[in-house]
C-alpha cells in the first residue's frame, strides 16, 4: 500500500493541506481555494478525498462550514507534521540565509521578506520579495537583490526571480503586482501584508484586497 500517495496524489491535494497546516483550523472552503491558489473544482474534489480518509472534518451548517486537520490521524503525525514541519524549517533557513548575506545598513532597514509562485504550464516560478524601509537608497537595493538572489540559489539549487521594494513602491504599487503577478504572498520574515496596508493607510481598491489575503508559513 502506497499510503503517501493517499495524502499527495494530486497537487490539489497537497496545497489543501498545506493551507489548512499554515492558515490555521477552521478555514472555509473558499479560503483553502483562494490562498492555496487551486481551481475550485479541484479543491472541492480534493477536500472531499480528504474527508473520506478522515484525515481533515468539518464542522458547521450545510451551507457554512469550515475545515480542520485530523490531528489524531496516524497520517497526520507520521507524514503530514513532518512534511510541512520541514517545509517551515527551509522557510526560515531561507529567510536567515538572505539576512546573513546583507549589509548591516540592508538588514537594518529590512521589513519582510516574502515569497510566492507563479504557475505556468508544467512548471512554477518561485520568486521572492525583500521589502526596506523609506531609508534604503537604489544601490542598497541593487545589492540586495544580488546578494539574496545569489543566497537563495546556493541553498535551493534552483532558479528564483528576487526583486526589493521600499514601502514607498508598495503604497505607490510601484511594479510590485506586476512582480508578482497577483500570487498569493507567503511570509517567511517579518511584517504580514495585512499589517503593511494598514501601517501605509492602503483601506481600500485592488490593492488593498491583493496585500490582504497572505500565509505565514515560518
Amino acid at each position: 500500500m502506497k499510503l503517501a500517495n493517499l495524502l499527495f496524489s494530486t497537487h490539489a491535494k497537497i496545497d489543501v493541506l498545506r493551507t489548512i497546516y499554515f492558515a490555521g483550523d477552521g478555514i472555509s472552503g473558499r479560503k483553502i481555494s483562494l490562498l492555496g491558489e487551486i481551481n475550485p473544482r479541484s479543491c472541492q474534489l480534493a477536500l472531499q478525498e480528504l474527508e473520506d480518509l478522515r484525515i481533515i472534518y468539518k464542522n458547521g451548517t450545510r451551507r457554512k462550514h469550515s475545515f480542520f486537520l485530523n490531528r489524531d490521524h496516524p497520517l497526520y503525525k507520521e507524514l503530514l507534521e513532518p512534511l510541512f514541519e520541514g517545509e517551515r524549517k527551509l522557510y526560515r533557513q531561507i529567510a536567515q540565509a538572505i539576512i546573513q548575506v546583507l549589509s548591516r545598513k540592508e538588514s537594518d532597514s529590512l521589513v519582510a521578506i516574502w515569497s510566492f509562485e507563479n504557475k505556468g504550464k508544467g512548471e512554477r516560478e518561485i520568486g521572492f520579495v525583500l521589502l526596506f524601509g523609506m531609508d534604503v537608497s537604489q544601490k542598497d537595493i541593487v545589492s540586495a537583490e544580488k546578494s539574496a538572489s545569489a543566497a537563495i540559489r546556493e541553498l535551493l539549487k534552483t532558479p528564483v526571480r528576487v526583486k526589493a521594494f521600499t514601502l514607498k513602491d508598495i503604497k505607490e504599487d510601484s511594479g510590485f503586482r506586476n512582480f508578482t503577478k497577483g500570487a498569493i504572498i507567503r511570509v517567511l520574515f517579518g511584517e504580514r501584508p495585512e499589517d503593511i496596508a494598514k501601517d501605509l493607510g492602503i483601506n481600500r481598491g485592488s490593492l488593498h484586497y491583493f496585500l490582504s489575503k497572505s500565509l505565514y508559513v515560518s
